[in-house]
């Protein structure tokens, strides 16, 4: 039976890498240790910030640390590439060129996710780093599946950039009602679904008893992706098939 073996370009950062790979584990169907997916995982957390870059390209450049790790991870032995940050998917192209194994697209695939749960011409709120939102990568995955991006005010991404760099990033204490009052204003804007597009949220997310079914994690459909191509491979030979 073959067995693909999923690489997780990690440390960006590296409590939501450990948070991925508890999603991942927690969907896959398992009876036992054995029927779990193998992975790689390399926890990089020297790999310069993505959001840094973006907004001034005179910042350590994060391209070729990324790239050394995605090619380390194919030369290991991995058959497919997740990376559990939504920021680090404005190079994400340059990766996927750099490795002859696919690499999944958090921003791709959520747009899909989002167009099939509300709807073409749906708005969707995007809460994610500062980088991921003035960059516009995920807006256009957004406008190319239909979809309308309403973003948060200045004064609101203030909030959302404080929860993801001074608790998340910093390990320290975080109050889950402070992201879920950014949600719900965007709702409140007439947003059909609003996207946690960046990982660091996600780890918040993952702590909700009571998630509103309006609110798409990334993350998730990120480990709800290497696991359906983690089954669809594996009952038959050749390569992964995203």
């Amino acid at each position: 039976m073959n067995k693909p073996v999923l690489g997780v370009l990690g440390g960006v950062g590296p409590m939501a890498t450990a948070a991925f790979m508890e999603a991942v584990i927690s969907r896959t169907p398992a009876q036992c240790d054995q029927d779990n997916i193998p992975m790689i995982v390399f926890n990089d957390p020297q790999i310069p910030d993505r959001t840094a870059f973006i907004l001034d390209p005179s910042e350590p450049d994060p391209l070729p640390e990324m790239v050394k790790v995605a090619r380390w991870l194919e030369d290991a032995g991995a058959d497919y590439i997740a990376i559990p940050c939504n920021t680090a998917h404005y190079f994400h192209d340059a990766i996927a060129a750099a490795v002859e194994v696919p690499v999944l697209n958090i921003m791709e695939l959520t747009a899909r996710r989002v167009a099939a749960l509300a709807g073409p011409g749906a708005r969707v709120g995007l809460m994610a780093t500062e980088g991921t939102t003035q960059s516009g990568v995920f807006q256009g995955y957004f406008e190319q599946a239909g979809l309308e991006t309403v973003v948060p005010s200045e004064e609101e991404r203030a909030i959302v950039t404080s929860l993801i760099y001074d608790t998340v990033k910093r390990n320290r204490p975080f109050d889950p009602d402070v992201m879920l009052g950014v949600a719900e204003r965007l709702r409140g804007q007439g947003c059909d679904a609003v996207v946690l597009g960046c990982t660091e949220l996600s780890v918040i997310y993952a702590t909700l008893d009571d998630a509103p079914t309006w609110l798409v994690d990334a993350m998730d459909v990120l480990a709800d992706a290497c696991v359906e191509a983690y089954e669809r491979t594996r009952a038959k030979a050749g390569p992964v098939e995203m």
